[in-house]
């Protein structure tokens, strides 16, 4: 899309009351142990890609990073922004999230989230925007510490929690900030929450264990005592700062309000709803309404008895706000004709189209399972939904694994068959341009599997935990629970192959088109009607519920995948200048200096009428089977006019 067309949608966006944004990224949340039924802290991350042309379509690669010794002047260099800082002389092993276009010039790092050997775990970030005012007094850093090298500057080096956010403190006072971020790093003692509010202040503080948060891309902290050195941990001019930026504010109390002071006036309309939703999901009788002025970031249940559980956690990354009855739908929906009637009777109003926490961005979830019972050096349990939540397994894996399964290393920029994300991205794919076919058949599909792998997961714990207090034992244990990591991951991913490949041939069977290599290419590419077709995957003799793991025979690595007969031209991201300040090459898409241009969505920021996006008829909404006709998600099913799913492998027909 050419600049002036931008311009454009902004002003038509105007025309329509509609609040223009940059772009909505990332929804991150914490539960403390006190409120879950197993004593477990909580907390996790949806990240989104929302650029075009590639907006949700984002190969990751979950890898691990060796333990290694660097020499004096070694440096990490980040290609997102040109940042720098020393390697320490001896880096920690830790687990890391990588974009797949890490290394081409093109894209930075972006490690994301992980755990290292001392059991410290980490998610960077949520990024939110500073507030011009503040921006002009403290301006973000250029060449300042990005999301896209964060992780790798933190979780090498960091003993506990709170080691790593004094480490972050002092890497923003020395090099400054090139984005304002919002951090969570924990160890089994305590998890800490961080603000990254300019380009040198920042607040972080320790979570209470009796509270759960959810926070989208903005500030949330309100007033907090910057003198308790035990749970707060500040820059010393954060204050004055907002003093002289003329953006200081207080709360009813009088009270300096962090929140207030250095970000918005008010909440974008992306981190209202997602915000909103992830409340109110998690607390059905909180007092909160969409209209809030602003919503408290650290929240006790309205039912003092309420405990939450892992399921609780994966359904708030996955919500589409199905617990809102049909007020709102998310705005991937926009468009989308209802089956049989080509859209004449869409009943949506504009204003019911919102921003949802499973979105069509999303291409990692991830929820991190901090338990105090396991050695130290196990961490936990990452729950990996690598692709688009809405449709995706979450897989549990240790903190302390030494290796990753092959399916999670390929660096392709398309569909390849080989690949954890683009299978699991693909299955989406399907299920969701198919709903009048699948229902939510799939997503049920997946949580059968995941009550059957936290059944596992909590067997394992219960054998672990005997070694808490012998580290040694528990060290020698790691190539143990490297190969049953190996080995779940390849049964699963067999699995999920078979059921991709069952499910593309009920569609051609049907007379749907489904070619992923097609739709894997950039949402601009110009090229021919024809693309290989994916080869079917072999099915696995039994890919039932997964076994107990055991130490796995050598695994065949994946031959490289047919490409399509035409590789597409590379297609430079549209870009605008939207912030005059920060890392050009952030997640969020705002420029680090006004002669810099950024990435920014159109995907999100442009309203486009249901009557002026024509969708092919296969593509129609209409999943469950019964509820608000005028629902997308909702709509009633005629038997007669679609068929059931009959494959045992979908344990979950459409219709009963």
């Amino acid at each position: 899309m050419k600049k002036w067309l931008l311009r454009l949608s902004l002003v038509v966006m105007t025309l329509l009351l509609l609040p223009i944004q940059a772009v909505q990224a990332c929804c991150g949340f914490i539960i403390g142990r006190q409120l879950t039924k197993d004593g477990t802290t909580l907390f996790g991350r949806t990240e989104d890609y929302p650029y075009y042309p590639n907006g949700g379509k984002h190969n990751k690669n979950f890898v691990v990073v060796d333990a290694k010794n660097y020499k004096e002047g070694d440096q990490i260099q980040d290609e997102s922004n040109g940042f720098t800082y020393p390697h320490a002389a001896s880096e920690m092993k830790y687990t890391a999230t990588y974009d797949s276009a890490r290394g081409d010039g093109s894209n930075g790092a972006f490690g994301e989230h992980g755990f290292n050997e001392a059991g410290v775990s980490m998610t960077s970030t949520v990024t939110a925007i500073p507030n011009k005012k503040v921006l002009k007094t403290d301006p973000l850093t250029e060449n300042g510490l990005p999301e896209a090298a964060m992780l790798d500057v933190i979780l090498p080096r960091a003993k506990s929690a709170r080691e790593g956010i004094e480490l972050l403190a002092k890497v923003i006072e020395e090099k400054g900030s090139a984005e304002g971020n919002t951090v969570v790093i924990a160890d089994q003692k305590e998890t800490w929450y961080m603000e990254i509010l300019s380009g040198h202040q920042y607040v972080a503080v320790k979570v209470p264990e009796d509270k759960y948060a959810v926070f989208a891309n903005t500030y949330y902290l309100g007033h907090v005592n910057l003198n308790d050195t035990e749970n707060v941990i500040a820059s010393k001019d954060v204050e004055k700062v907002a003093k002289e930026s003329g953006s200081y504010k207080t709360d009813k109390d009088g009270n300096f309000h962090i929140a207030k002071s250095y970000g918005p006036e008010k909440y974008a309309e992306g981190d209202r709803s997602r915000t909103y939703a992830g409340i109110t999901l998690l607390d059905p009788n909180s007092k909160v309404t969409y209209e809030d002025d602003e919503y408290e970031l650290f929240r006790s249940p309205t039912d003092p008895n309420k405990k939450f559980t892992l399921e609780d956690a994966f359904a708030m990354q996955r919500n589409r706000f199905e617990h809102l009855n049909g007020r709102f739908v998310p705005d991937d929906q926009i468009g989308v004709k209802k089956q049989g009637d080509n859209g004449a009777n869409d009943t949506i109003r504009k204003d019911q189209y919102k921003y949802a926490l499973g979105n069509e961005n999303v291409i990692d979830a991830h929820v991190y399972q901090i338990n105090p019972n396991l050695p130290k050096s196990f961490g936990g349990t990452l729950w990996l939904g690598m692709g688009p939540s809405r449709n995706t397994p979450y897989v549990p894996f240790y903190g302390n694994v030494k290796d990753t399964y092959e399916a999670f290393k390929p660096q392709t920029a398309t569909y390849d068959p080989t690949s954890w994300y683009w299978t699991v991205w693909h299955i989406d794919q399907m299920a969701i341009n198919n709903q009048d076919i699948f229902g939510k058949t799939v997503q049920d599909h997946w949580k059968a599997l995941e009550k059957q792998l936290i059944i596992e997961q909590e067997a394992s714990d219960a054998k672990y935990k005997a070694l808490k207090d012998n580290p040694e034992a528990a060290k020698a244990v790691e190539d143990e629970v490297t190969a049953n990591a190996l080995a779940l991951s390849k049964k699963l991913f067999e699995h999920f192959k078979s059921y991709e490949a069952d499910m593309h041939d009920h569609l051609i069977a049907l007379g749907r088109k489904d070619d992923p290599y097609r739709a894997s290419l950039p949402d601009d590419y110009k090229g021919p009607e024809d693309t290989v077709k994916p080869e079917t995957p072999t099915k696995p003799e039994d890919t039932v519920k997964p076994e107990t793991p055991t130490k796995p025979e050598e695994t065949v690595k994946p031959e490289t995948p047919t490409k399509p007969a035409v590789e597409p031209e590379k297609t430079l991201p549209i870009q605008t200048k939207v912030n005059e300040e920060g890392n050009p090459n952030n997640r969020f898409g705002y420029a680090a200096t006004k002669d810099k241009e950024s990435y920014v969505s159109t995907k999100v920021e442009t309203f486009v009428k249901p009557e002026e996006k024509v969708q092919d008829p296969s593509e129609a909404v209409s999943a469950g089977n019964g509820g608000n006709e005028n629902n997308r998600f909702g709509s009633s099913f005629v038997k007669g006019n679609v068929e059931t799913f009959p494959n045992t492998n979908y344990s979950y027909n459409v219709h009963p």
